[in-house]
């Protein structure tokens, strides 16, 4: 080990093997570090992280008095050391890469939500339970083993947060990757494939002519000569007998790798439900041009289903029955203009407020501007051919 550390490398340090072939090497690559699988993870991590958490009654009003009881607890710290845009950020991460997000719901004396405490995916395991500790009540169980310790705990479902991805049956979920494992694997393979031309000097084929004419064992002699000389640590030089050409078919594998990494990239992409030009690759704009109508629709058929899934948990997690029957549930309290850029934004308010759908103080508190109060808290109907609602 001493003699390890003298040489500049850990002993126990995880080593990765390259395997011979021909002259070169083949680089490996994990197919878990790919980047566009990675910064979708990021993307829908960090817009469920914004997300403010309220209660509503039937008429969607906010349930102000019920909501202080949860604040703290869903907005500001779940966890002892973790803010609410962390925490948020780690369960969306773990529902998406562990196909579970779990955190145990602590609460204090008075029976009032004190904590959230995230728990790693990978180290809870569901089952039914079929050795009668509910005296005969098929029930769901939790089994977490705690990382630090190695303690197993047995939780109840009602003790739990658990929002599931790409669910099949509801109960558990499933991890992104292994529904992407063929595409993964496949960038993996062109990255590999690449990496091992560059490092291996793009090889390509050397076709040699000349004019006279050679048996084939002196052929076969010729070949095994320019072979032995393209060995050596050079490989610039090639000295060829008098009479002999080289000529070099190239062996350009860019645009093989550019098209099969396109397709890999809106595979990924679209299981994830994020437009390409998010991800800034394959020669997008980027959000440029990525119209208010685009934000929209992205937000209702990526994020909201995603927010939703959180709240009805939520709901039927932190709710009383009485609660319930009165019609009290969980949603964002996030402005729906929250995700347009400004200007469309800005559009769409004013086009409310022409209509009587918004005042004037409703469309500044979306803009997080103070209100006015007075006549900018009516409804005022501007645009007559559209009407009032």
């Amino acid at each position: 080990k001493i003699k390890n550390l003298f040489r500049g490398r850990a002993p126990d340090a995880t080593r990765y093997t390259t395997m011979p072939i021909g002259r070169g090497n083949t680089i490996l690559v994990d197919a878990a570090g790919d980047v566009v699988y990675a910064t979708c993870v990021e993307i829908l991590a960090k817009q469920l992280a914004q997300i403010r958490w309220g209660l509503y009654g039937k008429n969607d009003e906010e349930i102000e008095g019920l909501t202080a009881q949860f604040n703290y607890a869903l907005n500001i710290a779940p966890c002892p050391g973790i803010n609410a845009y962390d925490f948020w950020a780690y369960m969306e991460k773990q529902r998406l890469t562990t196909g579970n997000a779990f955190a145990y719901l602590e609460y204090d004396l008075r029976g009032h939500l004190e904590h959230l405490i995230p728990l790693e995916g990978s180290r809870v395991t569901a089952y039914w339970d079929t050795n009668d500790l509910f005296g005969g009540e098929r029930k769901l169980i939790y089994e977490y083993n705690e990382p630090v310790t190695n303690a197993t705990y047995v939780m109840l479902p009602e003790e739990l947060l658990h929002v599931k991805a790409f669910s099949a049956n509801g109960i558990v979920g499933r991890p992104a990757i292994s529904i992407l494992r063929e595409t993964l694997q496949s960038n993996a393979e062109v990255e590999g494939a690449l990496r091992s031309a560059v490092i291996n000097g793009f090889q390509g084929t050397i076709v040699l002519s000349f004019t006279s004419d050679l048996s084939l064992s002196k052929q076969k002699e010729l070949q095994k000569r320019v072979s032995a000389l393209l060995k050596e640590s050079q490989r610039t030089i090639l000295p060829l007998p008098v009479g002999v050409n080289a000529s070099h078919i190239s062996n350009d594998i860019k645009s093989y790798y550019d098209t099969l990494k396109a397709a890999n990239a809106q595979a990924i992409s679209s299981l994830f439900g994020i437009p390409l030009v998010m991800l800034n690759i394959v020669g997008g704009t980027g959000m440029a041009t990525f119209s208010g109508n685009q934000i929209s629709q992205y937000y209702n058929l990526t994020v909201a289903p995603i927010v939703q899934a959180y709240a009805s948990e939520l709901t039927a997690k932190l709710l009383t029955r009485a609660q319930l029957n009165k019609g009290y549930a969980f949603d964002s309290a996030c402005d729906a203009f929250d995700f347009l850029d400004p200007t469309s934004k800005a559009s769409v308010i004013c086009s409310y407020k022409s209509a009587g759908i918004l005042s004037a103080d409703e469309g500044r508190a979306s803009l997080k501007y103070p209100r006015r109060g007075g006549e900018a808290d009516e409804l005022i109907c501007s645009n007559a051919s559209q009407g009032r609602l």
